[in-house]
């Protein structure tokens, strides 16, 4: 297949990014670098998550950090997601003034267990009911472990095609895949994406990849040629599953903004400014940025 000419790529490091970084980062300093990304091009984000704050403490100042956002991102058009896992978690962010909200269903038993504490079958029945019930927000199905579980624990590719046709019998039409533990190799990417191109339309499907052996931006590359056509990136390639153990970052944006261009795929992201903007935000929140386009940028300065 050809390589698509523009690709629409969705920050997700408020969220996903910034999560389980261990020093708390000021509500302010979120508000601040949100403001930032939308600068850097950013018309798709995933703003933040509305979870149990005993688990993932980052987020539990997710009602304020959107409300210190909401009037900017809507100026600038940016399309804003926030994460829930449960019931409680979509009426939350409904209350916060989310119009698109992502529901996190892993296609791993082992995983779902332990990031929801239900099996898939009790989360997809919680899932398709608020999809159901949901008329005034933009439910997406978020799929971690599409790629492999790193416990051990098969996960079908009757499963994948199984939660996708559920949801889509609910009137879900966009679903988020994912490789949590950044353990695909290209082959295992491209084989799985052709089985869901077989059942689903590709311009549905955004690709969530992480960068834990390294294998990140060929998995996007393999994907790309797939028909995949949205990806996520975080900038400095912060991140990582609090219940994966070693799971490490996702794509760094600046990256994979940098590979986009250089191959002539149009993104609305200014490369230079997200190096910058990357570089100044570990030093802000002390975060070690893993972005080989920032180590370049600091070289340079």
């Amino acid at each position: 297949m050809s390589m698509p000419e523009k690709v629409t790529v969705c920050e997700v490091c408020p969220r996903d990014g910034w999560q389980n970084h261990p020093i708390s980062i000021p509500t302010d300093m979120k508000i601040h670098y949100i403001k930032e990304m939308v600068k850097c091009g950013a018309g798709k984000m995933e703003i933040t998550s509305f979870v149990n704050p005993k688990y993932v403490p980052q987020m539990s100042d997710a009602g304020e950090v959107f409300a210190g956002v909401r009037q900017f991102l809507k100026e600038n058009n940016v399309v804003s997601y926030a994460l829930a896992l449960n019931r409680r978690g979509v009426e939350d962010a409904r209350e916060a003034g989310f119009e698109h909200v992502e529901f996190v269903l892993s296609a791993s038993e082992e995983h779902n267990l332990r990031n929801s504490r239900r099996t898939i079958r009790e989360s997809l029945e919680i899932f398709k009911n608020l999809a159901k019930e949901a008329d005034d927000l933009h439910i997406i199905l978020a799929m971690p472990c599409i790629f492999g579980s790193p416990f051990g624990d098969e996960v079908p590719l009757d499963r994948v095609k199984w939660l996708i046709d559920e949801a889509e019998s609910v009137g879900v039409e966009e679903f988020g895949i994912a490789d949590t533990a950044g353990i695909s190799n290209p082959e295992n990417t491209r084989n799985i994406l052709r089985e869901i191109r077989k059942y689903t339309d590709m311009s549905k499907v955004s690709l969530h990849m992480h960068d834990t052996y390294g294998m990140g931006l060929a998995n996007v590359y393999v994907a790309l040629e797939e028909g995949i056509t949205m990806v996520d990136a975080s900038l400095g390639g912060m991140g990582g599953c609090p219940f994966v153990p070693g799971a490490k970052g996702n794509i760094a944006m600046e990256d994979l903004i940098y590979m986009l261009h250089h191959i002539g795929i149009k993104t609305d992201y200014d490369l230079e400014r997200l190096n910058l903007t990357a570089k100044q935000m570990g030093a802000d929140i002390s975060a070690n940025i893993t972005s080989c386009q920032s180590a370049v940028c600091r070289m340079a300065s």
